[in-house]
């Protein structure tokens, strides 16, 4: 899987924001809003990748977290975006 769309990231707030550039504005014409993890996934879908990827990726960078707690977290996250339909 991976994300449909074009994105830059800002930090907003205190929280890093995605907003779609170029011809893909028109298509996605909204923001997604995350917390850090988030954002370390959403950099992880720019390429194609697995969720077990994912998972990995993330269980590499943070600490004190059980791989079945990041599984939900992660498969949460995933059913989001594809709800927003940014990944394909």
């Amino acid at each position: 899987m991976k994300l449909k769309y074009n994105f830059v990231t800002n930090n907003v707030a205190g929280k890093t924001v995605a907003v779609a550039v170029g011809d893909d504005l028109a298509n996605f014409g909204g923001f997604i809003k995350m917390n850090d993890t988030g954002a370390f996934i959403f950099e992880l879908l720019k390429k194609e990748v697995t969720k077990e990827e994912i998972v990995t990726a993330v269980m590499n960078e943070y600490e004190g977290v059980t791989k079945e707690e990041l599984e939900k977290t992660v498969s949460d996250f995933i059913k989001q975006l594809q709800k927003s339909g940014v990944i394909e």
